[in-house]
């Protein structure tokens, strides 16, 4: 491990031309998505609605943990790359970068064929006579094109996306209150809280078995540690955004999961509906259901808008540290690796097998397979971080590379590791635990054996 005297400046091509009010409004925008929209009617369904509170505060916590971590190595050494550039740098073998990094890229192609396919499920309602998976390829098409023109044009279509996404939220939370106001004028309502002898199921592992999906929700906000790299003075910017995130959750998430919680019928299956749309619908506001539909959709486009970006510059960054092809690190004249947020694109077809598999169901298998990956990313964020400050306490690294310092050390990035571990572990006594179990190892080990076969002829240092 070298020592560094200042964070490295290089962008490989890159340009950074992403402003402060992108980064602010991508971190806020990158906790609201499809998963706190749709994918929260089956923590409602499975663990009632004060377990599902529970799971999102407690998930809301370890994401606010994650972002502190990944804020202390983003401020210290600024990359597109991430995580998985720190993890080369840090962690003691570069195998584990190596895995870490093809794994998370194909999660981010699955979750962006997930978000594809929830955005065409929704675009269906408006236009019957379009197929769902011809709608996800038209979503898809129109991004990519915004994403090869400039990392700009990404972010100014993220920012507005992320804005309709947060107004939202604040009208949802606004017309539950006139709800429950209004419900509370007849003596005979009861909370839905109130409408069942226990607070919690009777089985208290189904809350842990939730959190993947619940997870999922928050995964997408380390995107802000990538988009570092291509923000003018990410040093300045991301302490402010990473102070703002407690706010956020207790806002945006614990304020209308609680709305949900008390209005919401209770063991009601999922149906493809979201419960905000149902409250939108019996509110009796003109419209509101179309409206949320509306914005529904924007979250899934603006999710699979964040995929093409993470998924591009996480394979750019491989490239350069010479993980995948060299072509995939050549970035064109307007400052985008092109090749890389082709092959993303093209490997996002999967979204089209809901020709075949019913939209619904192919979703939520999706979300469950992409949220074990984001907490194994999540894991190797704060172990990075561990890393780091022992290393700079060790001085193997100057103590001016503390641009913001993570509180609690070593706690918060052992509740991180923690956390997140028992997570993916308690997925696995999930009804599809084993099946998941069995294609997480086979693809590790199919990446581990690739490591072998291919010996990539790294140096031993980024």
């Amino acid at each position: 491990m070298s020592t560094l005297l200042a964070p490295p400046e290089q962008t490989g091509g890159l340009q950074r031309n992403l402003k402060k009010r992108h980064l602010l409004m991508m971190s806020l925008g990158g906790t609201i998505g499809t998963g706190l929209f749709i994918g929260i009617a089956e923590p409602l369904y499975r663990v009632g609605p004060v377990g599902t509170l529970f799971a999102y505060l407690f998930a809301g916590s370890i994401m606010l943990a994650t972002m502190m971590c990944l804020g202390e190595l983003s401020c210290a050494f600024p990359h597109s790359g991430s995580f998985q550039h720190y993890a080369l740098k840090l962690l003691p073998h570069p195998l584990w970068s190596y895995t870490i990094g093809w794994l998370y890229w194909l999660s981010w192609v699955f979750s962006l064929a997930a978000d594809l396919t929830a955005a065409g499920f929704i675009a269906h309602q408006a236009f019957p006579f379009l197929p769902v998976h011809i709608l996800s390829l038209i979503v898809l098409a129109t991004l990519t094109l915004i994403n090869l023109t400039s990392a700009r044009s990404f972010g100014e279509c993220e920012y507005w996306l992320s804005a309709i996404k947060v107004f939202a939220i604040v009208l949802f939370i606004g017309a539950g209150g006139m709800m429950i106001y209004s419900l509370m004028q007849h003596t005979g309502w009861q909370p839905t809280l109130s409408g069942d002898t226990a607070w919690l199921p009777a089985d208290r592992w189904q809350i842990l078995i939730c959190m993947t999906i619940v997870i999922y929700s928050f995964q997408g906000v380390e995107l802000v540690g990538n988009a570092a790299g291509e923000t003018a003075s990410p040093q300045t910017i991301l302490p402010k955004v990473i102070l703002g995130i407690g706010l956020r959750i207790i806002l945006f998430y614990g304020l209308a999961i609680g709305v949900l919680a008390l209005v919401y019928p209770l063991h009601q299956a999922p149906n493809g509906e979201s419960p905000f749309v149902w409250v939108f619908s019996h509110v009796g506001l003109p419209g509101a259901d179309v409206l949320m539909t509306l914005v529904i959709f924007s979250a899934a486009v603006s999710a699979a808008n964040s995929a093409i970006y993470a998924s591009s510059r996480l394979l750019w960054s491989m490239a350069g540290d010479r993980f995948a092809p060299a072509s995939f690190n050549k970035v064109g004249r307007n400052g985008v690796p092109v090749r890389a947020i082709l092959i993303t694109a093209a490997l996002a077809l999967v979204s089209m097998l809901s020709r075949y598999i019913p939209a619904q169901r192919f979703y939520l298998y999706l979300i469950s397979s992409t949220g074990q990956v984001g907490c194994l990313a999540w894991i190797t964020i704060g172990w990075c971080q561990y890393r780091f400050r022992q290393a700079v306490n060790r001085g193997q690294y100057p103590r001016s590379l503390l641009r913001y310092t993570s509180p609690l050390f070593p706690w918060t990035a052992w509740l991180v590791i923690i956390a997140n571990t028992a997570i993916v572990i308690g997925t696995w006594f999930s009804e599809s635990g084993e099946l998941m179990l069995l294609i997480e190892i086979s693809l590790m080990l199919l990446i581990i054996a690739s490591w072998f076969v291919f010996r990539p002829d790294l140096k031993s240092e980024a």
